[in-house]
């Protein structure tokens, strides 16, 4: 029962990125004309990209994607 369990969990894609939601945010907040804020959690190191921020918090990466569009570089 277990192995049929994770046979099932495997075959479906898991994309924990959710580039649409992320473009669909990106795009409002760039016609709202709104700037992104600088980050204010204590997740981010130097070296990282927005990827690494994906681990603690998906409004961190959104943000942080956001972040990067808007200006470029990150934090």
């Amino acid at each position: 029962m277990q192995a049929q369990l994770n046979a099932e969990v495997m075959s479906k894609p898991f994309l924990a990125e959710k580039p649409e939601e992320v473009d669909a945010y990106i795009k409002s907040m760039l016609e709202k004309g709104e700037k992104p804020q600088e980050y204010q959690g204590t997740n981010w190191r130097p070296g990282y990209t927005c990827r690494d921020l994906l681990r603690y918090n998906w409004r961190e990466y959104r943000n942080c994607r956001y972040y990067y569009r808007y200006y470029g570089r990150y934090y």
